[in-house]
């Protein structure tokens, strides 16, 4: 072991070096969002996750592609053993006042307490194309602050580690999220240039005995999704779990987030959902994506927000408001078993009738090409 690493008591994680007086800020970044961006040494075994990604780039064998085993008795135990209660809430527009209705479905779904409590949002900011709904909208950012807010929160952090550009603050400007920020009067971070924590990985799906997370996001009380709903060109949708793709910090494992491309995302996808264990999701679907999603799919007006605090009934009812069969994609139907519900009949959907608000979504090329879909190994997003 490193001799300057210095583990916390409690939970025998490693919290970064003792020497502390190395840090460099990111210049500007406190002023304009209001909070400091490190860009601090890489933890050893970045540049080898890297190089790796590029041998094995040009045809290797990987485990993406690979299908989830067969969940274990310990990862069987970590599901949640009651039913589920998700809200689909009423938004028509962006211009809307959300707040009414969110307050009143709150209270049905008993989200966490959160007084006193510090909670980071966690937005998709993946990349930004004009005019097209890649990331959460900046009025979608700013429901879920005003509804951690309401629900008590002593401090909201806003949090993302953007998959594909390096340059935060260009994504910052570019989506309106970072102008969002600095009116909600809330510190960002980015957690692709956070300091890391090592956790291990008990009963995994994806081979991998440790992740190094952004401490700011693991000593957060609570963590909260807050995606834009979505199809995916390798998983066929993505909402609350796959979110947390965007929690990896970038420094250490590449852009796109190579090696968990490598591991596979879906077995990726359950590890993460369980070492964040996050608290509830806050899905922006007023207009989600359709076609070849994440990155360069097309608009799609839902005129919703789904809400919950089981991410695997919130992605499973995301899915059946596109038109999925949930059992149809692997990493929803896994975290049925290992995270939450995913059969309807374990889920209560109160607000707005998901027979009444699904459309049939276009799907990804890949997705209804099977041959497309088995040369994914190593893609991005």
């Amino acid at each position: 072991m490193d001799h300057r690493e210095k583990r916390c008591p409690k939970t025998g994680r490693i919290i970064g070096s003792t020497n502390q007086n190395k840090k460099e800020e990111a210049p500007g970044s406190e002023a304009r969002y209001g909070a400091a961006i490190a860009r601090r040494t890489f933890i050893a075994g970045s540049v080898a996750a890297v190089a790796t990604y590029s041998m094995t780039g040009c045809g290797g064998k990987t485990l993406t592609g690979k299908p989830l085993p067969k969940p274990t008795e310990i990862q069987r135990a970590r599901k949640k053993q009651t039913p589920s209660t998700v809200a689909l809430v009423p938004c028509a527009s962006y211009e809307d006042d959300p707040m009414p209705e969110l307050k009143k479905y709150a209270k049905q779904l008993k989200l966490p307490d959160l007084r006193g409590k510090t909670v980071l949002l966690k937005p998709n900011m993946v990349e930004f194309h004009p005019g097209s709904p890649v990331t959460t909208n900046p009025f979608a950012l700013k429901a879920a602050f005003e509804l951690a807010d309401y629900l008590g929160a002593k401090e909201i952090i806003i949090g993302e580690g953007p998959g594909h550009m390096r340059d935060t603050e260009f994504l910052l400007d570019a989506t309106g999220l970072g102008k969002m920020v600095k009116k909600l009067g809330a510190r960002f971070v980015d957690l692709n240039l956070d300091e890391l924590e090592a956790l291990d990985v008990k009963e995994g799906f994806s081979g991998l005995k440790q992740f190094f997370l952004p401490r700011t996001l693991m000593n957060a009380d609570v963590v909260v999704s807050v995606p834009k709903m979505k199809t995916h060109h390798w998983v066929g949708m993505t909402a609350s779990m796959k979110n947390f793709f965007g929690a990896v910090p970038g420094r250490k494992y590449g852009w796109p987030k190579n090696l968990l491309h490598m591991r596979g995302i879906p077995q990726c996808i359950l590890d993460l959902q369980d070492l964040i264990k996050p608290g509830f999701a806050f899905v922006d679907a007023v207009v989600a994506m359709e076609g070849d999603g994440p990155i360069n799919g097309t608009a799609k007006d839902m005129g919703f927000f789904v809400l919950g605090d089981d991410l695997a009934a919130v992605d499973a009812t995301c899915a059946r408001t596109m038109g999925f069969d949930p059992y149809e994609l692997d990493y929803i139907k896994i975290a049925g078993e290992v995270v939450g519900n995913v059969n309807s009949d374990a889920i209560t959907v109160i607000g707005l009738e998901v027979d009444k608000v699904k459309q049939k979504f276009n799907r990804p090329i890949t997705f209804k090409n099977k041959a497309l879909m088995a040369q994914s190994d190593n893609q991005a997003s």
